[in-house]
């Protein structure tokens, strides 16, 4: 009778403490849209493609279940990014990654999809995905936690045929419960990578795996880690209201406290 009694003392225990930890990754809903654009006929760029697909690919192994769109023209981006909307209906955490041109036009931000047609300034509401769209269906999901990458800060391929051409792209404010990532600086602009990558998302994958690091930790190192590379030329910069905590890899039966967090 008592080797039953400490047997189910024992399940209890080990249900209680340690099966909580195995099962919260998994548990989580993760779903991620990744998107990556470089054919572009007047301005082509080498890495977004290539870095589309192993964001993607890494993504996967931590445990999202992703849509990967590459060299997209504008029909097949809105359509991906309604469709997407819709899955986070379910609850969980959101991601979003973008590599490709945009550019901001009367302070609002866009990412050019292949094919389009921008003679004037005036087109790029008409051929173009406004970055607010994919802000929107995320917060219309009401999931709770949403990430937006955008390694989209290439120079402005039609900034001389532009009335008022700015650098890089606009400031845009996160919503409740959302972060919002930018390659560089609002206003400044980041070069295509000399290798397989671009700076900033090959120092984000780099990152993205090291176990029970919290995302705010992630993006500290990627800066420094860009910053060192560049000269400082291209500094990261993070929009942030997340009210929770959100760690790529967890080690099973790890729990961090925020002051532990802060000194890992």
């Amino acid at each position: 009778m008592k080797n039953k009694v400490a047997s189910l003392l024992l399940a209890v225990f080990f249900l209680m403490f340690f099966l909580p930890n195995q099962t919260t990754q998994a548990a989580e809903k993760r779903t991620a849209l990744v998107m990556g654009n470089g054919s572009y006929r007047d301005s082509p760029l080498k890495n977004p493609v290539n870095d589309a697909r192993d964001m993607a690919a890494a993504l996967k192994a931590l445990g999202f279940t992703v849509d990967l769109e590459v060299d997209a023209g504008q029909k097949t981006m809105e359509l991906a990014i309604d469709a997407f909307g819709k899955k986070l209906r379910g609850g969980g955490v959101g991601l979003f990654y973008f590599a490709g041109h945009g550019m901001q036009v009367e302070g609002r931000n866009y990412l050019l999809p292949i094919g389009s047609t921008i003679l004037a300034e005036s087109d790029v509401k008409y051929e173009a995905v406004d970055g607010g769209r994919v802000l929107d269906r995320m917060n219309d999901a009401e999931n709770g936690l949403n990430i937006v990458i955008l390694d989209a800060c290439r120079d402005n391929p039609f900034a001389r045929s532009f009335r008022s051409a700015s650098r890089g792209l606009a400031r845009m404010d996160a919503p409740t419960g959302s972060l919002i990532v930018f390659a560089t600086a609002p206003g400044s602009t980041a070069a295509d990578g000399e290798g397989r990558n671009g700076i900033f998302t090959k120092n984000l994958l780099g990152n993205m795996k090291a176990e029970n690091i919290p995302i705010e930790k992630v993006l500290k190192l990627t800066r420094v880690g860009v910053m060192n590379e560049t000269r400082s030329r291209q500094v990261p910069w993070e929009s942030s209201s997340l009210t929770g905590d959100f760690f790529f890899a967890r080690t099973a039966g790890t729990t961090l406290t925020d002051s532990s967090a802060a000194t890992q």
